[in-house]
């Protein structure tokens, strides 16, 4: 079924529609949680809600072993209204067992991938669930960032510092948002990216028009939740460049070049906001 190498460290087991492509080490403990099925999947996605993102997220524990975190993979941007849940291909979706250990290598902090679930239909194309380890005592930044009480700085800069230093070493992550960095506060605080199936991995550090794209989709990701102040106070959105920069004054000016662009991107989407409220 599967028309590509299974990646390292990973055992294929074929059983009713689909492919589950799991961890070696915990895969008969997978398949005895019924993950070989994807309506095991939606039962259990569907009893825990939605969840930030695309799409829900749901926790279980297999087999005493693994504590995990499962999602559909579900696809973004002008294609997402007509093939939501459905990849031409399953290079794509194999991506997700590959790019987090490059990403870690790198040394960025992630979730390891458990299991990929493979079914295809209609021909050629393919539906995916994903399960990675769960990261004990983290958040999504969405998250935290609206309990009480509020964070200290240190949280928002550890997850910009983060994202800076995954920039540092040629990781874009594409889909960024306040819902994919994770946050775990017992000192000393730690930030974790994850969501990588929209990763690009690049020979060298990214330029700074990519950095200043990223650090703005973080900006409107925080804005859109929290409007123009929130926990981050006055003008929140526009602190993450400073947070990202982290006193690198260079690096801040690059950042706010074209800032009026930025600021003008900014306005259209309050707009589109409101026009959805």
């Amino acid at each position: 079924m599967i028309r590509h190498p299974v990646p390292a460290g990973f055992v294929a087991l074929e059983e009713g529609a689909g492919v589950l492509l799991a961890r070696a080490e915990i895969a008969e403990d997978l398949l005895a949680a019924g993950l070989a099925s994807p309506g095991r999947w939606e039962e259990i996605l569907g009893a825990a809600g939605p969840g930030p993102g695309r799409g829900g997220v749901a926790r279980i524990e297999a087999g005493g072993k693994a504590r995990l975190f499962l999602k559909k993979m579900r696809r973004g941007g002008l294609a997402g209204p007509w093939w939501a849940d459905r990849f031409a291909g399953a290079a794509r979706l194999l991506e997700n067992l590959v790019v987090p250990f490059e990403v870690a290598r790198r040394g960025i902090p992630t979730a390891a991938p458990a299991a990929l679930l493979l079914v295809e239909g209609p021909k050629g194309f393919y539906r995916g669930w994903l399960a990675t380890d769960e990261i004990a005592g983290a958040l999504d930044l969405m998250t935290r960032l609206a309990r009480e009480p509020a964070p200290s700085r240190d949280v928002p800069a550890a997850a910009a510092g983060l994202v800076r230093r995954a920039h540092d070493a040629g990781v874009e992550h594409r889909d960024l948002n306040l819902g994919n960095l994770l946050v775990r506060e017992e000192p000393p605080v730690e930030a974790f990216l994850v969501d990588l199936d929209a990763a690009r991995l690049h020979p060298g550090p990214l330029d700074i028009d990519r950095r200043r794209e990223a650090v703005r989709r973080i900006g409107r990701s925080y804005e859109k939740r929290f409007g123009r102040s929130g926990p981050l106070g006055e003008d929140g959105a526009l602190a993450w460049a400073e947070l990202y920069a982290g006193g690198d004054a260079d690096l801040l000016r690059g950042l706010r070049r074209n800032d009026l662009l930025g600021r003008m991107s900014l306005a259209m989407h309050r707009t589109a906001w409101r026009m959805k409220e």
